[in-house]
């Protein structure tokens, strides 16, 4: 019996349906599956990625009473000229700060070769800023930033606050200090999201630092390599000596200094100056 073109038709469409059901039904179940394999992964993942936060906690928690700064750096300018930083980075050195700038124009020659090969290694960069008495705040901090552009890990910004030249003998007041090192902290903090570290020595903290910046980590030059800073607060960084040396710097003709953490690795590992 022949079939009327209506119910070809119905009979087509039925079958054309259901063709799309099963397609249909097939992406869905891939759809799923391509789910399930990616939260596996995933869970693959972030377990493996806790194991090994435990096994490095328990590791690098633990601090040695007679060695209690166990993580090394160099602070490093164009005065040590060539550095050799993956070789250095083998000695190891964990972290590094590089001189970026000199007051409101002066780049350090060294800088951007400096720069690009220490974060080319597992070690911790930060850059510094030498402060000049001599020119407003706005632009020395506008000559930092300029050079220093932020990358992910990157350690806090460093002003350095020392006497130099004239005023090694006549010191800056501090209202003269003030006045620039406000500005460029406040210029550092809010390009850079965190609060800059202060650099100086046991004299300018106890005359000029104590008091005024208790919410800035400190980064103090003592040979002695002290516990606690002259007021009793806890110093983030220590630069202990100025006579290091490494092959790998200047091939060892060059002093370098030489710098600790306060803290163990696993603090290291974990801080990023916020």
């Amino acid at each position: 019996m022949r079939q009327s073109r209506n119910q070809k038709k119905r009979k087509d469409g039925r079958a054309g349906r259901s063709r799309n059901t099963r397609s249909s039904q097939s992406s869905s179940l891939c759809r799923k599956k391509g789910f399930l394999i990616f939260l596996g992964v995933l869970v693959v993942v972030l377990i493996g990625g806790l194991v090994q936060n435990v096994i490095l906690y328990r590791v690098e928690s633990q601090v040695d009473p007679d060695k209690p700064y166990p993580v090394k750096g160099v602070d490093v300018s164009a005065h040590q000229k060539e550095i050799d930083w993956r070789g250095l980075a083998s000695e190891d050195i964990s972290f590094a700060f590089i001189k970026a700038t000199e007051g409101s124009s002066h780049v350090d020659k060294n800088f951007k070769k400096n720069w690009r090969e220490a974060n080319g290694t597992d070690m911790k960069v930060g850059a510094y800023h030498f402060m000049s008495y001599d020119t407003p705040g706005k632009s020395q901090a506008e000559n930092f930033i300029k050079q220093v552009h932020w990358r992910f890990g990157m350690l806090p910004p460093v002003v350095d606050v020392e006497f130099y030249g004239a005023y090694t003998s006549s010191h800056p007041s501090k209202s003269q200090m003030y006045d620039i090192l406000d500005v460029i902290l406040d210029e550092f903090e809010a390009k850079y999201g965190r609060k800059p570290i202060i650099y100086t020595n046991t004299y300018i903290y106890k005359n000029y630092i104590s008091g005024k910046y208790d919410d800035y980590p400190i980064w103090i030059s003592d040979p002695g390599l002290s516990a606690k800073l002259p007021d009793g607060r806890k110093w983030t960084f220590c630069q202990y000596t100025f006579k290091a040396k490494s092959q790998y710097i200047a091939d060892g003709k060059k002093y370098v200094d030489m710098n600790v953490f306060n803290g163990s690795r696993w603090e290291f590992r974990r801080y990023n100056g916020k």
